[in-house]
């Protein structure tokens, strides 16, 4: 069976994407990736990556520029549409589209329609609740992407909360997947960094705020991977303090070996913004997972699980709010112990990836 995986990502740092290939790899079905090479390491990447499945998986990566002005992104995305149809219309017996967001969705709805192929649809962000669309677009573009809601066979949401984002929509069948990691047990480590954070280094994370107070806190070890606007950034801290590391981008595959050495990780949005208020960070479970404690901002929802079970500490979204609880979390060990034991607990009960995997691969039996 032939499943047809599009994304507008280079794949092999993208937590979600990497781990539902790798289930459908596991439960034998063939897999094309159509993704966005952005920094020309995709395709050997990927090819790394799922090595052990290259007999099953094929990729296939638009290359162009995203553009840096306006018109350019808006030129970029037009082009990238147009990449996808090609593409589409290219590969033969398709059983099933996984269409990610409506950056793809859009296309892959007119084209499964057309050629009567079914297709999920996996919202890892409701569109006008994660960009900036302009106000006279905002309707036009929440009534395509409800069309595409409920053309398709099932729709997977993040968490429970974000059915909130898609309560004007009327789904055939709604599933919800948690990004969790895939991690079976924790594994004995010694933790030598105070922080790390792996991810996009975008605005609305804290990022650049947490950047520009670390000479100030330039004591504490810090490592930092991902790929965006700050990277730049942060190379500079690394070059300028020894205690500071940057990895640039990196494999999700590395990304849990790294923040298993850390005492502490984060999992901050912006909270005024929309779609920040419903999420589901990736950091979050990678916490839970590895037992770490976290910080997470209030206002974000996953505040109040952290809250509750008492994993960590949740702040204001500032720096120096930031540095507080970090430095209040390195200094009990006893506390963090204790946040060790109860993380991994209901990182096992509710949110382990195998019982994610369970429902994603029971879902697509019912559909090829």
């Amino acid at each position: 069976m032939k499943i047809v995986y599009t994304r507008s990502s280079t794949i092999y740092d993208d937590s979600r994407a990497s781990k539902e290939i790798s289930a459908f790899l596991e439960a034998g079905y063939k897999v094309i990736v159509l993704g966005w090479d952005r920094n020309k390491l995709a395709v050997e990447k990927c090819k790394e990556l799922f090595k052990e499945y290259n007999n099953s998986i094929k990729f296939r990566f638009y290359s162009g520029n995203e553009g840096k002005n306006k018109i350019n992104k808006i030129l970029s995305r037009i082009n990238w549409n147009k990449w996808l149809k090609k593409q589409l219309y290219a590969i033969k017996n398709i059983d099933i589209i996984h269409s990610c967001d409506y950056d793809t969705g859009a296309v892959v709805r007119k084209f499964a329609l057309k050629k009567h192929i079914k297709y999920v649809y996996d919202i890892f962000d409701y569109y006008i609740d994660a960009h900036p669309v302009p106000a006279f677009m905002r309707d036009i573009i929440e009534k395509d992407e409800i069309r595409t809601i409920n053309d398709s066979e099932a729709t997977i949401i993040c968490t429970e909360e974000r059915r909130e984002q898609i309560k004007k929509s009327s789904p055939k069948k709604v599933l919800v997947i948690h990004n969790s990691p895939e991690v079976e047990e924790i594994e004995p480590c010694v933790e030598i960094y105070d922080y790390v954070y792996c991810g996009s280094l975008f605005g609305g994370r804290l990022i650049k705020e947490i950047l520009d107070f670390y000479p100030k806190n330039s004591d504490l070890k810090f490592v930092f991977a991902g790929y965006g606007e700050f990277a730049e950034y942060a190379q500079k801290l690394d070059t300028r303090y020894d205690n500071f590391t940057f990895l640039g981008s990196i494999p999700y595959s590395e990304v849990l070996d790294i923040e298993q050495q850390a005492k502490v990780i984060s999992a901050i949005y912006e909270p005024t913004i929309r779609n920040h208020q419903l999420c589901a960070p990736n950091k979050f479970y990678e916490a839970l997972a590895l037992g770490k404690p976290v910080i997470a901002c209030k206002g974000t929802g996953i505040d109040k699980i952290v809250e509750k079970n008492r994993i960590g500490i949740s702040i204001d979204y500032s720096a120096e709010n930031f540095y507080d609880a970090l430095r209040n979390l390195l200094n009990d060990e006893n506390e963090r112990k204790k946040i060790r034991i109860i993380a991994r607990n209901v990182y096992d009960k509710k949110y382990k990836w195998s019982l994610m995997k369970k429902q994603l691969l029971g879902a697509y039996k019912d559909y090829i």
